[in-house]
């Protein structure tokens, strides 16, 4: 008997010991229209460092009503295009001038055959097996009438996600992302939970009747208080969704008349109302307060900036909340007014000397010069971000994303990936969040704990006193 309790503690504190020793999530997003982008600033498949990631989303899927079905933006998505092969990134033997190398014809380079987006995002699992892959559904460019339509009637949301969960399969995914910029009416809010039920639902069916490991349903979810308030049902979606991509940046833009930053981590003691309401630990506060586990949140971190221009050049206010008229200067690869990656700025603070600062009471740096001025995160903002993930006992941290970031090196003299770098290090040098051990494989809808399923019943042994839990259902 007494070999017996021995050894049923010795499993428990190895049980305790592997709930409370996970990794923390680091989610990369990977954006496939950046492969369109010029010179140094085009981004394929092939610059991922998959070892910098537990967690790669290809962002996006378009939802195809005719078809109900998620269908790809890109030709090459799914068909192999010369244009985008694979890029040999640690290319060791460059031509030489007289084709010779070391006095002898080098031999040719056997460049890999064409591969599709898709196959070459997914073969990086090759090279880091324990990274899983989610295909990213929506996005900005597919509106909330289109996931209305698609999602609200029952018989085409259910062929719908029959038909994600064959496209994932035959992808080689290993979940989906759901990306719906945003739900906003009360319907919104009862479609969306009942979409993320119905998936998560289907997903463990198909698990059990195909003994494979369950696909993975993550969202990524509005990061201001209104919003969440709005369009989500916390307590309800937090119940089925692995993870919530909290997408903590955009708080300040262009669209203001005053200049602020991108990605606060606290308010402005000067902030009243609902502006104290811009920033990522008012986010994650709603987020826990309207009932979900903080181990299920992810924080998105911007590997961008906001610009803006200054209403005044001379003697102008750089503090948040000055004045601005304006979206700032483009930059030489995102092309886009009011928008800088952080290799761009790199560049601007490097070569044209631009003025930075860093804020402490918001935990964020800044820049400025000649009427243009930029909001963005540099390493030391995202390290402290890092740190609250932890004091926050959060699942993680994500980017948005992989192709703003200097990925080449070739801009900040921080090496390549340094934004991703900073987040992996700090985070895998810091304790794991607590989380329960997943389910794979169940044939009905079970009531959840912190999101993940339970059949059976057990007591667990304690350090102190012994006290009832539920087993989880291995198969």
């Amino acid at each position: 008997m007494k070999l017996l309790v021995l050894t049923f503690i010795l499993l428990t504190a190895v049980f305790i010991h592997s709930i409370n020793s996970q990794q923390y999530v680091v989610g990369c997003y990977f954006t496939n229209w950046a492969q369109h982008r010029h010179g140094l600033g085009k981004f394929l498949p092939s610059h991922i460092d998959p070892s910098l990631c537990t967690h790669l989303y290809y962002a996006f899927a378009n939802v195809d009503l005719a078809n109900r079905s998620p269908s790809p933006f890109e030709v090459n998505d799914v068909k192999p295009s010369p244009s985008t092969a694979p890029v040999i990134v640690n290319d060791v033997a460059k031509p030489a001038v007289n084709g010779r190398l070391n006095g002898q014809l080098k031999p040719p380079i056997k460049q890999p055959p064409p591969m599709s987006m898709y196959e070459q995002f997914n073969a990086l699992k090759n090279k880091n097996p324990q990274m899983k892959t989610l295909l990213s559904l929506g996005g900005a460019s597919v509106n909330s009438t289109q996931f209305r339509n698609a999602f609200e009637p029952e018989k085409t949301r259910r062929e719908f996600i029959r038909n994600t969960i064959k496209y994932l399969r035959t992808y080689k995914f290993d979940g989906l992302d759901l990306d719906w910029e945003f739900p906003e009416t009360e319907a919104d809010r009862r479609i969306f939970s009942t979409l993320v039920h119905d998936y998560r639902l289907e997903f463990q069916n198909e698990a059990f009747l195909t003994d494979r490991p369950r696909l993975l349903l993550t969202a990524a979810v509005a990061a201001y208080r209104p919003k969440i308030e709005a369009g989500y049902d916390v307590r309800d979606v937090c119940q089925y969704l692995d993870y919530i991509n909290l997408m903590a940046y955009d708080y300040h833009g262009s669209w203001n008349t005053h200049i602020g930053f991108n990605s606060p981590l606290y308010p402005r003691s000067s902030e009243k109302g609902d502006k104290r309401l811009l920033n990522q630990q008012a986010t994650v506060d709603t987020w826990i307060e309207s009932g979900c586990p903080g181990s299920k949140l992810v924080l998105g971190l911007g590997t961008y900036g906001r610009t803006f221009e200054l209403k005044q050049k001379k003697n102008a206010d750089t503090k948040p909340y000055g004045a601005s008229k304006g979206a700032g200067q483009a930059g030489n690869f995102t092309a886009s007014k009011g928008f800088l990656s952080y290799y761009e700025i790199c560049d601007l603070i490097k070569k044209q000397k631009w003025h930075t600062e860093y804020d402490k009471e918001q935990q964020v740096p800044y820049a400025y010069k000649e009427g243009q001025w930029v909001s963005y995160d540099n390493q030391e903002s995202i390290e402290k971000k890092c740190h609250y993930v932890a004091s926050k006992r959060l699942a993680g941290a994500m980017i948005w994303s992989l192709d703003f970031d200097d990925f080449n090196g070739a801009f900040c003299a921080q090496g390549k990936y340094p934004l991703l770098t900073r987040v992996k290090r700090t985070l895998d040098s810091l304790q794991g969040p607590t989380t329960p051990i997943r389910i794979h494989k169940t044939t009905q809808a079970t009531t959840a704990n912190c999101g993940y399923s339970y059949n059976y019943s057990f007591f667990l042994l304690s350090i102190n006193y012994i006290f009832p839990i539920f087993i989880y259902h291995f198969i």
